[in-house]
């Protein structure tokens, strides 16, 4: 393999999965050598970023003393690792379409695929890093040597996630070389996404059910005994059964790396190419269907867009899992709450705990903010047609904006139903999360038009515009905090003083509403009415 070539494939790729900042760096004077290390430094500190929120939360935990919730973390980022990994390699290798641009170079199959799968592993970071966090605290707490944690961490770390890229490469390989992946691209994505979706949502629900059934009243969580011997190697790294795991480990990895090697690398340039001809093919035979009238024919091409699985995936991950994750994580942990007493006085409390849901699930990956750029070169078409701009773009961001409410509303009922929250506060959550997807609907519809990009080749490039993933957390941090400060100073205000809840709460939604006429007010001057 030559290093050289692979550099400059990587550097390439790096380029085209985050163009924004490429373009920022280059208006900067940054070219060549130094644009590459400068895009390479940002997903270091991206890491760094991560490894510090995740460490914060993690560190409180004893987790040496704690196998049930130690193996329960670990299953917990692994499937979140080989969710992102099966989107990841889909999108990089297959949805972005670029085989026609390696073709002429003299590339190696191994340096392309390397170069691609080191991308998928960088998008991959902030859903897998948890794992070197957990190994790492929990040798750390069973008074192992500090540098030999470390070590230990960072080597199971790395054979951990490359099993998981491995098996993810074998997954989607292996159903591209299918007939019926050919004929049916979307079809077997959507099916793969249904596949997904079970693996991570019931493995989460199984988990946490043997959790529930535990009779122990520990806060622990019951063990997952697949994954104890992992717990044992950084509890007991000298006994019997961690040397046996080192080594079973080991040889997995080597096992599918030489499957991977055999299935997916030796002819990739084959596979990419049928399976994009495919697509191609499947494109091209496309019979546009007759509608009666303009308008009927541009909301059957809105839901058309919506039919690409690679975005699916990506909208998956990003607006349905992350949020479930946490809901599932801490909902379904085995110890129960019953809010089923709470008075009206609470209202406005669940009211902007469903903005606070809003604030932290619409963002900049979120469909309503990416809708626009979906329509690549045609949206210059469309605004040629004898239809109003305005017209057209707000008849886009109906759609966006009433799945992401299905989406927010469906996790706010899950939450009021596990606490049994009463029917007038699950009212008042419903609202409050209604009305927050709309107002955050409207910044990022926005900021999608502001940003909007036509020449993509995959719906990450999107995700990753402005401040890119980077950005993307510290807004939904700084979300999840200023919402936490919000509604703990409130609920304390409701609890000391009870008989003034009512003033409290009118005082409440007037600041809501205030604040709600102010953005409206905004984003209708600067935006809709510039439109029209």
């Amino acid at each position: 393999m030559n290093n050289r070539q692979l550099k400059t494939l990587l550097a390439v790729n790096l380029r085209l999965v985050n163009p924004q900042v490429t373009d920022r760096l280059r208006k900067k004077g940054a070219t060549g050598k130094k644009l590459s290390r400068k895009l390479t430094r940002q997903f270091y500190l991206n890491a760094l970023l991560f490894l510090g929120i995740y460490g914060l939360s993690i560190a409180v935990l004893d987790l040496n003393k704690m196998p049930g919730m130690f193996t329960f973390y670990v299953a917990l980022f692994i499937l979140l690792g080989i969710s992102q990994s099966i989107s990841g390699i889909y999108n990089v290798f297959f949805a972005s379409n670029d085989l026609v641009d390696y073709l002429p170079l003299p590339f190696r199959n191994q340096e392309i695929f390397i170069s691609k799968l080191l991308v998928v592993v960088f998008n991959s970071l902030p859903f897998t890093t948890p794992l070197l966090l957990i190994f790492a605290f929990t040798a750390i707490r069973a008074h192992i040597f500090f540098l030999l944690a470390i070590l230990m961490a960072i080597l199971m770390y790395v054979l951990i996630l490359g099993i998981i890229l491995a098996l993810c490469s074998l997954l989607v390989f292996g159903l591209t070389k299918l007939k019926l992946f050919q004929a049916h691209q979307k079809v077997v994505m959507n099916l793969l996404l249904g596949l997904n979706m079970i693996l991570v949502v019931g493995g989460l629900y199984f988990m946490n059910r043997g959790s529930a059934n535990n009779s122990s009243t520990s806060i622990d969580h019951a063990v997952i005994k697949p994954l104890l011997p992992f717990f044992n190697v950084f509890t007991t790294p000298t006994d019997s059964i961690s040397l046996l795991t080192w080594a079973g480990t080991v040889v997995l990895l080597l096992v599918l790396l030489a499957l991977t090697w055999r299935l997916a690398l030796t002819h990739l340039v084959e596979q990419l190419t049928q399976v994009n001809n495919a697509l191609v093919s499947t494109q091209t035979t496309h019979r546009p269907s007759h509608h009666r009238n303009l308008k009927q024919g541009l909301r059957s091409y809105q839901f058309q867009l919506l039919k690409e699985p690679n975005l699916i995936l990506q909208l998956f991950s990003n607006s349905v899992l992350m949020p479930l994750v946490f809901v599932m994580a801490f909902l379904f942990s085995g110890s129960t709450i019953n809010l089923s007493n709470l008075s009206l006085n609470w209202l406005g409390v669940w009211f902007v705990g469903g903005l606070a849901v809003a604030a932290f699930t619409v963002n900049q990956a979120s469909l309503v903010g990416n809708l626009i750029s979906l329509d690549k070169m045609n949206f210059d078409f469309i605004k040629a047609m004898p239809i109003p701009l305005a017209q057209y773009l707000h008849q886009k961001f109906q759609l966006g904006y009433w799945l992401q409410v299905l989406i927010n509303v469906i996790l706010a009922l899950i939450v009021a139903i596990i606490v049994h929250l009463p029917f007038a506060l699950d009212i008042a959550l419903v609202l409050g999360v209604t009305w927050g997807t709309y107002l955050f609907s409207q910044h990022y519809f926005v900021r999608d038009y502001r940003l909007r990009s036509t020449d993509w080749t995959n719906v990450t490039q999107l995700f990753n515009r402005g401040s890119g993933s980077t950005g993307l957390v510290l807004n939904m941090l700084a979300s999840a905090l200023i919402s936490a400060v919000v509604i703990i100073v409130y609920s304390l205000l409701i609890a000391k003083l009870a008989s003034l809840a009512l003033i409290l709460n009118i005082l409440a939604f007037a600041i809501v509403g205030l604040i709600s006429g102010g953005f409206l007010w905004h984003y209708h001057q600067s935006f809709w009415q510039q439109l029209s």
